[in-house]
């Protein structure tokens, strides 16, 4: 067939980036400079900080979603609102640019695991993510007996997503909704890929502490 022209190719790399640690390990000056030269290739400075805080809820759709997102955003607003700007997205209308500058204004955002949070490292210095655990279970890990994970995870046990990417973002605090139970999921069916029920009293006091923590915003 005919050949393809590309004025621009963008190439990715190495899944195991986000399950292996040793992949990781001394990589935190190269996910920095990631982060500053594409905020500055759209148009954002990239050492900009927040001068008021801003809450992100991100409505994720599909799976893995939080299953009373309206719930947690009510509760959310009516303890928040007076003191940060409360915002909602699923980023799917959005373009990257804008996805960019949201998540580089804001500072605390809430985020189920997996790809949709992959856009939370572009948050400015000192800003903290909430990420949502699932829970390990039996059918989970005998799916997955030569992954490199294996060693560390067990049944029963809440983990997150991309935890060996994560530990390396070191500019954004990293908070973890921690799911105990299958009462913490939707149809009690918990799983890697199930919604959470996320409990508001739980998540507030985690928006509270970063919050008090990210002080003089």
């Amino acid at each position: 067939g005919d050949g393809l022209c590309f004025q621009r190719l963008l190439v990715g790399g190495s899944f195991d980036a986000f399950n292996n640690e040793a992949v990781n390990d001394g990589r935190e000056p190269l996910l920095m400079l990631y982060r500053a030269r594409v905020l500055s290739f759209h148009g954002l400075d990239p050492f900009a900080a927040p001068t008021a805080h801003r809450i992100l809820l991100v409505d994720k759709r599909g799976k893995r979603r939080i299953h009373n997102f309206e719930e947690v955003e009510r509760a959310v607003r009516a303890r928040f609102e007076r003191v940060a700007e409360v915002v909602t997205t699923s980023f799917a209308e959005l373009p990257l640019a804008q996805q960019l500058q949201m998540v580089a204004s804001s500072t605390v955002a809430v985020s189920p695991g997996g790809g949709i949070s992959m856009v939370l490292p572009f948050l400015p210095e000192g800003a903290h993510a909430i990420l949502i655990n699932y829970l390990v279970t039996e059918e989970h890990l005998a799916s997955r007996r030569s992954h490199l994970r294996l060693e560390q995870e067990c049944a029963g046990c809440s983990w997150a997503m991309e935890a060996e990417l994560w530990r390396h973002v070191r500019h954004v605090r990293t908070v973890h909704y921690q799911t105990f139970n299958a009462s913490d999921f939707a149809g009690s069916a918990p799983g890697r890929n199930a919604d959470v029920v996320v409990r508001t009293p739980r998540l507030l006091g985690l928006i509270q502490r970063a919050l008090e923590e990210m002080r003089p915003y």
